[in-house]
């Protein structure tokens, strides 16, 4: 998909302002579904609490990272396009809202207008596909330094991967931006429990520029967050996150200290 050229981007308008019309589904939530498709549901973490003690070892960037303690820290320090409300369903997050498409293979999210990250550069559509390039598709040049396993999982293969009949292993087609606060997930096949996946701590939008550095997510790395803390300390024994004060939502009113171990 090339939304450069002029052409096919008037028909991704036309194509959006289409389904919005004609019978999306608008939702600043919804309740996913069971299913068949995705065998693998996405991980949950406990959250971490103040003073607890976790893994000296922690990966923050949690597309690669694999353990519990890395994740429920990254939970905080990062957020995606959707999160799970207490009652485990969907709800908006970095997007204000999103409809789907009568067929269900097309997810249009809107996202929130001035998104900045802890070091107050934007949040911006383009940000966010080339998260999902990282993760999806191998000819990124940020698809390296790790296996992607958890996208694997949840999404059963990467761009250009075809199964025993030729088919494409992912349901995943592509992201793409629309316009300034728009980008579109284009499905081959449905998922019901498209949006719950999404809420995966993995697939958290990280800043782009940062992951051009080597060793991103390490404490020698700098950390730039999208969620509600950002890492203010992190030495060998002890790890502090503060709060984000360019988070979109309610900013946290103290600290969380973690003992490393």
């Amino acid at each position: 998909m090339n939304i450069q050229k002029s052409p096919f981007r008037f028909f991704i308008l036309f194509l959006v302002a289409c389904i919005l019309v004609a019978g999306c589904q608008p939702q600043a939530g919804a309740t996913a579904t069971s299913s068949a498709q995705d065998p693998n549901p996405p991980a949950t973490t406990s959250p971490v609490t103040d003073g607890q003690t976790i893994s000296a070892g922690i990966l923050l960037d949690p597309a690669l990272a694999q353990d519990s303690d890395s994740l429920s820290v990254s939970t905080q320090i990062y957020e995606g396009l959707v999160k799970l409300d207490t009652a485990g369903s969907p709800s908006p997050a970095l997007a204000e809202s999103w409809v789907v498409s009568d067929d269900q293979l097309d997810y249009i999210f809107t996202i929130r207008t001035g998104l900045k990250f802890s070091d107050g550069t934007f949040i911006t559509p383009d940000v966010i596909v080339d998260n999902f390039n990282r993760w999806f598709e191998p000819a990124s040049p940020l698809h390296t330094g790790g296996d992607f396993k958890t996208w694997e999982s949840v999404f059963l293969g990467f761009n250009g991967e075809k199964d025993d009949n030729k088919h494409p292993k992912s349901p995943v087609d592509g992201i793409q931006k629309v316009d300034i606060n728009t980008v579109i997930i284009h499905l081959n096949r449905p998922v019901p429990d498209l949006l719950t996946d999404l809420a995966n701590p993995a697939f958290a939008i990280l800043s782009t520029e940062s992951l051009k550095t080597s060793g991103y997510g390490t404490k020698s790395s700098t950390i730039i967050s999208s969620g509600p803390y950002m890492v203010a300390s992190w030495t060998a024994t002890s790890l502090t996150l503060s709060p984000n004060p360019n988070y979109w939502g309610t900013v946290p009113s103290g600290d969380l200290n973690f003992n490393l171990k």
